[in-house]
């Protein structure tokens, strides 16, 4: 798949996308409303709705095959949730670090293009301050993902004529993404009784409260990213200051499973996690439940692991996990290894209300006004998961001081390679030294199958402890025991757009390759 930073910007300057506000420079579509035909209002109405429901359907992409670059292939190993099970791609793979030519570019090419290119065209269709401020949330919450996967990204050049546009640090991204969403939250709170159109929303039926909410709790989520920098705004405000202003604002955030944000409107095919572990594959699917989840889940008897998972078809039943970075066998023992619970008509999850409260553990933890202690809001996790899932039993679940993840051991006893676990830590609250690992690994099994948002935070605090990749074809010793730090820009941009692509390489804290470490993720 060809790649090139100057090719995939070209067309989105041209559409003189301003980066705070996506109405600059159209003084020629501000036209008075009684000026123009019924024809042509119902024309930019079907219009917002086409572009607001496109960006919704490329946050995790509905796309199937897009979908299983992103997520499956790539964030579900990096973030220990999925395993590959199809023998052809021993051809290369993210999970040994040296995935085929056509893997790379899928974030950047694809995810990114369509995220500010329907972005730019809805701004070009409606002054609606609503849609456009919903927008800008679906931008953040598509494109930070974008970010967090290579670094240095195009964003607040975008549109103002330069070429090729050249990427920002992963601070300015920061800055600018912050920035849409503070402009988000301050008209979602204005107006919060009101609504846009339901055809126009996948996620919260047009309720504008809703969205803000979810605006606040990206807020949330992006200031713990970065809280182990030097970061500021313009404005001289912390990744603290801008947590507490998500928590403590008029809305607030995600508080209860009510409010979050679940993707809906798939094609013929439904969800893509269903068409990738059940369809693909001459029906045995490309996929298998991580070694990693499972033996944390078994070892914990965690009463979700029915709801997550599928029992495994060994003798001994049970859920049983595949170890990921291995050589894939072309054998059928493959399909006795459990897979992802799920069905053609499930939602895909951005966020969820336990994530949120378990953001707000880690605040209060490191001492931020968060509206109570880490305790309190380490328990509120786990409860809103158990109730995601319909499920009692969390208060057992949390007090349990015994359970321990689960040593792995391979049902086939001759190609997963059985491993120890990598950590011993409890479930139940214990002022002991280890409170950040607790709500790392409760919030990592709670945001399931949420992959690139789980290896993004295993980068940022070191938690879980995930098993190391058994085969690791990168070329780096470190990653064997470690983790991929990042994805390193597509070969084509190097050949094709030097300039730019040095660049690029000069915004990173090392080379451009799998072991150099965003500039949010500290040494551990």
């Amino acid at each position: 798949m060809k790649f090139n930073i100057s090719n995939m910007t070209v067309a989105l300057a041209a559409a003189a996308l301003g980066a705070a506000s996506c109405t600059a420079n159209y003084e020629d579509i501000n036209r008075n409303p009684y000026e123009v035909t019924a024809e042509d209002m119902e024309r930019d109405g079907y219009a917002m709705r086409s572009f607001m429901t496109t960006m919704q359907s490329w946050v995790i992409p509905a796309d199937v095959n897009q979908c299983q670059f992103t997520d499956l292939l790539l964030g579900g190993p990096y973030g220990g949730y999925i395993a590959d099970a199809n023998s052809g791609f021993n051809a290369g793979k993210f999970s040994t670090y040296d995935p085929q030519s056509n893997w790379s570019p899928v974030f950047y090419r694809v995810v990114y293009t369509n995220e500010m290119s329907n972005f730019t065209e809805l701004c070009k269709v409606t002054e609606d301050e609503n849609a456009i401020a919903v927008a800008k949330v679906v931008k953040v919450a598509g494109v930070h993902r974008v970010a967090d996967t290579y670094g240095p990204i195009p964003y607040t050049q975008v549109g103002t004529g330069v070429d090729p546009v050249p990427l920002d640090s992963e601070k300015e991204v920061f800055k600018a993404m912050f920035a849409d969403l503070d402009a988000a939250v301050e008209v979602l709170t204005r107006n919060r009784a009101g609504m846009i159109t339901t055809d126009a929303d996948r996620l919260y039926g047009g309720s504008l409260e809703r969205w803000g909410r979810l605006a606040n709790s990206l807020k949330l989520r992006l200031a713990m990213r970065i809280v182990y920098t030097d970061f500021t705004t313009d404005d001289g405000r912390t990744p603290q200051q801008l947590a507490e202003e998500a928590v403590s604002s008029e809305l607030g955030v995600i508080e209860d499973n009510s409010g979050n944000a679940m993707y809906t409107g798939f094609g013929k095919d439904g969800n893509p996690f269903y068409v990738c572990f059940f369809s693909y594959k001459s029906g045995a699917g490309d996929h298998r439940v991580a070694a990693d989840i499972a033996s944390f889940m078994n070892g914990y008897a965690d009463p979700r692991r029915a709801s997550y998972f599928n029992e495994s078809a060994f003798a001994a039943g049970g859920y049983a996990g595949l170890r990921n970075g291995i050589q894939i066998p072309d054998d059928e023992r493959i399909n006795n290894f459990s897979r992802y619970n799920v069905t053609a008509s499930t939602s895909l999850m951005w966020m969820n209300a336990s994530e949120v409260a378990f953001l707000r553990a880690e605040g209060a933890l490191r001492g931020w006004a968060m509206g109570g202690t880490p305790e309190f809001f380490y328990k509120q996790g786990i409860e809103r998961s158990f109730e995601q899932y319909g499920l009692p039993g969390a208060d057992d679940y949390a007090n349990d001081s015994t359970l321990k993840p689960a040593d792995y051991a391979d049902p086939n006893k001759d190609y997963s390679y059985s491993i120890k676990a990598r950590t011993d830590v409890t479930i139940k609250w214990a002022e002991d030294g280890r409170e950040l690992e607790r709500i790392m690994t409760q919030k990592w099994i709670a945001i399931y199958p949420l992959g690139q948002e789980a290896w993004s935070e295993q980068r940022r605090t070191g938690y879980p402890r995930f098993f190391p990749v058994v085969v690791n074809n990168g070329g780096d010793n470190a990653l064997t025991e470690g983790l991929a730090r990042r994805i390193p820009y597509p070969p084509a941009e190097q050949e094709h757009n030097g300039d730019n692509y040095d660049a690029a390489v000069g915004l990173l804290h090392g080379p451009d390759d799998y072991a150099t470490r965003l500039w949010w993720n500290p040494e551990q």
